[in-house]
Formats: C-alpha cells, structure tokens, sequence
C-alpha cells in the first residue's frame, strides 16, 4: 500500500469525475456532483443551475461516492460533504473537488480536560 493517502484517493477521484460526466446530459459543459453522509447513508445528487435536463445516476457512480468516502475514512479524513465541480471548456474536461469537515459545535470545557490525580498518590 502506498504511503501517500492521496495517492490512494486520485484514482478513485479521476473515476468520479469521468462517471459525474458520463452520467450528465450531453447538452451539459458544466455540473456538480454533491455527496453528503446523513449518519446512515451516502447521497448524491448531480445537478446543472443553467439545464433543465437530468442526469442519471448510475450505479457506479454511486459505488464511487462510496468507496470514495470509506477508503478516505479508513485513513483518517472523514468529511461529510464533498462537491465534484466539472466543466468543459475549448472541448476538454476539468474538475475540483472540495470537502467539508465536521467542526465541534462547542469547545470542550477546561474542567473536562484536566488531568485526574493517580489514586495511589498521597498528598
């Protein structure tokens, strides 16, 4: 196994993108693959703001939001929303991908974080 993690997500990123553009309308130069986890699932939606024609989500596509968020978990980076943004332009295809992380809603209190004294010691 590699020891770069992100040698480990690119192929599985590279895949996610062709699939989103194969999925997508041939009318579409532009789309957004969004993947949220609820707690129990993983969702994905592809949309175009500008098309009124719908994508197709394949079953590979889902299989890719997948594996992309358990092989990403399994090394430490768990998100829990991802947004695959495509776009053609002069005839090719490029995409960027953003991540969003869970963040404590409140910091954790002091008195929680302080270190108890060994029972055994007197003082």
């Amino acid at each position: 196994m590699s020891t770069n993690k992100f040698e480990t997500y690119n192929p599985i990123i590279n895949e996610l993108a062709a699939e989103s553009i194969r999925c997508s309308p041939d009318s579409w130069t532009s789309g957004r693959l969004s993947i949220d986890r609820d707690g129990t699932a993983i969702n994905n939606k592809l949309k175009n703001d500008t098309s009124d024609e719908k994508a197709s989500i394949s079953g590979p596509l889902r299989q890719l939001c997948e594996q992309l968020y358990v092989t990403m978990r399994q090394n430490g980076d768990t998100w829990t929303e991802a947004f695959l943004d495509f776009l053609q332009k002069d005839g090719s295809w490029s995409f960027n991908i953003k991540f969003e992380y869970d963040t404590p809603s409140s910091p954790v209190p002091e008195a929680a974080t302080e270190t108890k004294k060994p029972w055994w010691k007197l003082w």
